[in-house]
């Protein structure tokens, strides 16, 4: 596969002015038409007969982007009408604030879902912008659900990979009770996204797990899980989860924890399960050591709690997840021992290829966990500051 650089240097070759466009192999074309807006493909495709083949060819639209951030971007349901039924993986984009990208995401949801002989396996939705006073969204969720009614005979093309994280509106009980019925070989869902109020319940998410035997990736809020969910997703007869986050939020003050005993069983079963473990902004303090047991094999763990200190978390974090940590993202603000306790973490958890700091340290501290994670180094997979970031008034 070409990469964009491979493309520009193909456009600009001196040997592309001896060798007719339409004599290239349809495989380059196609090719250099992904890398085009939808726009210019089109406008390439009225070239000549071989380049307007291969503009039709299903494989160019297998994976798209419809994005929807102005109201003229409306536009792109035609070309949508013609090859909806070619896309298998799609990403949807919308500046939400627009009552007219509103109107024209609907309606190419609705074009997806009726598209003769559809072939979509994954989707991605993406909200862009800032949401409208009182908006709730109620029609993006119907057409989402009208979507997921829609039945598809052969068990390829049914939705086996859906990241709703973006979607900055509420969801209801409905909404995965369809997908789940009607997309039984689902694979990875993300739920986990920025509401304020969730309204998936725990039994909603039981029926999905038991429908769906074959899900490996799982991100949802702490709220919509209990210990017969983890039971669910421990049963012998399903492929083991690979992956399952945990969002942790206002609702934590009002709902009881996961047992000891339900984890021990979850991970007995899938040996090779991946944690991580998202505390927000809402998330009452007291109960995130209480959710920190030693039983989850956390592989990233997420303070998103500004102005607060983390002593005794991260303490626990180097103590409990020792062999399985390798992601820390800390919003805190600076302490004394802090230096310390992120030395700690270090070497105490060896397997740590990430470390993203959000206050500024000693740069002795910097210089030490760089030595101290060779590997974080090299990738760059770190933010480590040891200057404060000017103030902005």
């Amino acid at each position: 596969m070409l990469s964009p650089c491979n493309v520009r240097q193909v456009f600009t070759s001196p040997v592309m002015d001896t060798i007719p466009w339409n004599t290239l192999p349809d495989h380059a074309i196609i090719t250099i038409l992904s890398y085009l807006s939808r726009e210019d493909s089109a406008r390439a495709g009225t070239t000549c007969t071989t380049w307007h083949r291969c503009y039709r060819s299903p494989q160019l639209w297998h994976t798209s982007t419809l994005n929807f951030q102005q109201p003229r971007d409306g536009k792109s349901l035609l070309w949508l009408a013609q090859f909806a039924q070619n896309m298998r993986t799609v990403r949807v984009l919308l500046n939400q604030h627009e009552t007219e990208n509103r109107r024209n995401a609907c309606e190419a949801l609705d074009i997806l879902s009726n598209a003769e002989g559809r072939q979509l396996m994954k989707l991605c939705i993406e909200f862009t912008g800032d949401n409208p006073l009182f908006l709730n969204g109620q029609d993006f969720v119907d057409a989402l659900k009208a979507l997921f009614d829609r039945h598809v005979d052969s068990t390829r093309w049914q939705l086996k990979h859906v990241q709703l994280s973006g979607l900055a509106v509420s969801y209801d009980t409905t909404v995965f009770d369809s997908l789940s019925e009607n997309n039984p070989l689902l694979q990875f869902l993300d739920i986990s996204n920025n509401v304020r109020i969730c309204k998936v319940p725990p039994d909603c998410v039981e029926r999905l797990v038991d429908r769906c035997r074959g899900l490996k990736h799982l991100a949802l809020f702490h709220c919509s899980l209990t210990d017969q969910v983890l039971e669910s997703l421990a049963q012998s007869d399903r492929v083991p989860l690979g992956y399952l986050g945990i969002t942790c939020r206002w609702e934590q003050a009002y709902i009881g924890d996961l047992s000891s005993e339900a984890w021990s069983n979850l991970t007995s079963k899938c040996p090779n399960l991946r944690v991580g473990l998202i505390f927000t902004e809402t998330c009452p303090l007291h109960k995130i050591s209480v959710i920190m047991k030693p039983e989850l094999p956390v592989r990233e763990l997420r303070f998103e709690i500004s102005n607060c200190i983390f002593k005794d978390e991260v303490d626990l974090a180097a103590r409990v997840y020792s062999k399985t940590l390798e992601k820390v993202v800390l919003q805190t603000e600076y302490y004394e021992e802090l230096g310390d306790n992120l030395i700690n973490l270090c070497t105490r958890c060896k397997r740590l290829t990430s470390l993203m700091v959000h206050c500024a340290l000693k740069k002795m501290v910097v210089d030490t966990i760089l030595a101290i994670c060779p590997v974080m180094k090299d990738r760059g997979t770190y933010l480590l500051k040891w200057e404060p970031e000017p103030e902005v008034y």
